[in-house]
């Protein structure tokens, strides 16, 4: 039972979240800020107004985060991570408490026998495993034992306790499973659609005309027609259209200097130690400056520091420095361990890049590489010259195009950039590019070993206090005067072409979820509370300017002009009729699809195997072909068919419909198969019209 003891806490969040688990894995996968809703001391939102306890959510979010750490294999999580376990930790709360609350609307009870038995007869590997001995049997007899020792009624009662709660929801899980059914033709549909193939011989005939050519003959009426036939590809989920302002977190000269004395500081500590010190002692010393730890020695060449801005520096440090590299928000604090020649030649260039596209451009764009060229010989200012004339993407940077090695670029520009002198001038150079005028500013064949300690470059908080200050400040006078006229007496930016806000997407607003949540708390005119975004280091005061309901969206310049885009491609399929018409006239039954190769040399059949359901290499998911496949005879020539992508002539070769017989052999396997699917899709629609419905408060973006 001491193992038990020990295995407790595993134990317990095992059984926690085991179900919760099995919900969204297996099964498919607010009151209101200003109107006096109540809210106890350790909520953190409601659902059907239900609590969210603070407790609750940290416990999924620690068991959820512990898993990802162990996924990714690292020391800490990045802040969008960080975003993604907590999003993830918020819907298992939400999804464990909708099923609670399903649990009692349908008087689902337990009974002590029934938890009796599966604690004594039948109890769940995790405690099973703590009483296998040497021989791998499961020792019922000190099980038992176990379980009667009077000290270890807690350990037993709150077991039991979990029992309960897991018993409860497998029998939710068994009713609602009732209700679905696996019939012999879904069996045999599903079967026959991943058995079966056709064989084809295909001519696809593509539209050779612009759809720009008829914009123009794209009537009102037909887009209108067009609109009321196919609303459900113009649904629109519930938004908010909002304005705001917003307060950006950045360091103040006094954050900054703070910032370096304390790097400074981890830097002459660092060298103080040996070079062969523990990964442990330096991962010790990491933590003391750093949240992120001590990132393992890894070997970099030079292009791994294109993206630093000091990268020239970082590789003339010698083997026992610490560098110190900025990149992407951090101060990366590096110690260089170890050098190696790898043989591999390295260079940093500076390019100005001319294309001339068209061969018949060589000459024009040769005169002006020439020109500018010239113009560098004589002090022209290199980066600036770039900007103004350089065709490549690197003209943003100056032409900086950092360093890079063997065959990262054009073999002309790589060739020439080996031999020229540091700092000269070199060009125009020809490449299938265009003309290239360069000069290198550092070479070397040196690849390092370094450590790195990542620092956040983060706001102090006495800094973060006083934006927070600014944008209360604001947030009273907009509720008193205005939003408009407070932004424009405080002379704040207010941003209000923002797309409209909506629950579902790929990426929230901001990319954070509780900030979304709570905009769709609120109504027209209503303006949030100051917000704090965590990724983006801002903090953000909102004002509601309408509230979009759900439907179809209105018919407006845009959809219209979206809808006569699509009906402008339809019209070239359409204006392919008469040439598909004309071909299929020439075919003979008997005859075979490449005849038609002698009146068009681009008319050459495609040999294609398909499923009924499949998309197929020439025709995608145009399913007219597989349709007339299956609909037709052995040797068969089918009629022009019209697809969303082409016109079509097919020669059915062969058809091996599905196999009755093994079918009957595993139709068996085939109902587990399916009725599993089922119940996955059940389940997860189920529970997604929960959420949906659901009345969720997340207080998360409020405290």
């Amino acid at each position: 039972m001491n193992k038990m003891r020990e295995k407790m806490t595993v134990i317990f969040a095992g059984l926690a979240g085991a179900f919760l688990l099995m919900i969204i894995f297996e099964w498919g996968a607010q009151g209101d800020f200003f109107k006096g809703t109540s809210r106890k001391a350790d909520e953190i939102g409601k659902v059907n107004g239900a609590s969210i306890m603070n407790k609750d959510y940290d416990d999924a979010y620690a068991q959820m985060r512990q898993q990802k750490l162990q996924e990714t294999k690292k020391p800490t999580l990045t802040e969008t991570e960080e975003t993604e376990v907590r999003e993830k930790a918020w819907d298992q709360v939400i999804v464990g408490k909708i099923i609670d609350q399903k649990i009692d609307e349908f008087g689902i009870k337990v009974t002590d026998e029934e938890v009796r038995d599966i604690l004594y007869y039948n109890p769940p590997e995790f405690l099973k495993k703590s009483f296998i001995d040497s021989s791998g049997r499961f020792d019922q007899a000190t099980y038992f034992q176990a379980l009667r020792d009077p000290r270890n009624d807690t350990i037993v009662s709150n077991v039991t306790k979990q029992l309960r709660e897991e018993l409860k929801k497998q029998k939710l899980s068994s009713l609602l499973q009732a209700g679905i059914r696996t019939t012999r033709a879904d069996m045999w549909e599903r079967y026959d659609n991943t058995t079966a193939k056709a064989t084809i011989e295909m001519i696809r005939l593509k539209p050779n005309r612009s759809p720009r050519e008829f914009i123009t003959k794209v009537t009102d009426d037909e887009i209108k027609k067009y609109y009321d036939e196919h609303p459900y590809l113009y649904k629109r989920e519930e938004g908010r259209k909002i304005k705001f302002v917003v307060f950006r977190e950045m360091p103040t000269p006094k954050d900054s200097a703070m910032l370096m004395e304390r790097i400074e500081g981890l830097k002459k500590k660092w060298m103080a130690l040996p070079l062969n010190a523990p990964d442990s002692v330096v991962n010790d010393l990491a933590h003391d400056y750093s949240d992120a730890g001590y990132q393992a020695p890894v070997m970099m060449p030079p292009p791994a520091f294109s993206n630093y801005n000091n990268s020239e520096e970082i590789m003339n440090t010698k083997v026992g420095d610490v560098a110190i590299g900025i990149v992407q928000g951090q101060i990366k604090v590096m110690r260089v361990l170890e050098d190696q020649d790898t043989g591999a030649i390295f260079y940093h260039a500076k390019s100005i890049l001319i294309g001339f596209g068209k061969p018949e451009n060589k000459d024009s764009a040769k005169a002006v590489a020439q020109k500018l060229y010239n113009d560098l010989k004589v002090g022209g200012n290199f980066e600036e010259i770039a900007r103004q004339n350089s065709q490549d993407p690197s003209a943003r940077n100056g032409g900086d195009m950092r360093w890079m090695g063997p065959k990262m670029f054009v073999p002309e520009f790589e060739e020439a950039a080996m031999k020229a002198p540091i700092g000269e001038v070199v060009g125009p150079v020809e490449s299938k590019m265009g003309y290239h005028i360069f000069k290198v500013v550092g070479r070397s064949r040196r690849t390092i070993r370094v450590g790195t300690i990542a620092i956040d470059i983060r706001s102090s908080s006495q800094t973060t206090k006083m934006i927070a200050q600014q944008a209360n400040i604001f947030r009273e006078k907009a509720t008193k005067d205005g939003f408009d006229q407070a932004a424009q007496a405080q002379n704040y930016r207010v941003i209000g072409d923002a797309p409209v806000v909506t629950k579902k997407g790929s990426s929230p607003m901001f990319g954070y979820m509780p900030w979304v949540n709570y905009l769709f708390d609120l109504s027209a005119g209503d303006i949030t509370q100051p917000v704090r975004i965590p990724n983006s280091h801002v903090t953000v005061v909102a004002q509601i300017s309408e509230v979009l309901p759900a439907g179809v969206k209105p018919l407006d310049t845009l959809l219209r002009d979206q809808i006569k885009q699509t009906l402008a491609k339809r019209k070239t399929i359409e204006a392919l009729a008469p040439r598909a018409k004309e071909l299929r006239a020439m075919l003979n039954p008997g005859d075979d699809l490449s005849k038609l190769s002698s009146v068009d040399s681009m008319l050459k059949p495609i040999p294609v195997t398909m499923g009924p359901a499949e998309s197929t290499p020439g025709s995608g998911s145009d399913y007219v072909v597989n349709n007339a496949a299956f609909s037709m005879k052995p040797g068969e020539i089918s009629q022009p068919l019209q697809g969303e992508n082409g016109y079509y002539i097919i020669k059915l070769m062969d058809l091996k419909p599905a196999d009755k017989n093994q079918y009957e052999a595993q139709k068996t396997k085939e109902f587990q198969t399916l009725n599993q699917e089922k119940q996955q899709r059940f389940f997860g629609q189920w529970i997604d019209e929960l959420k949906e419905k659901a009345k969720v408060i997340d207080y998360r973006s409020r405290m």
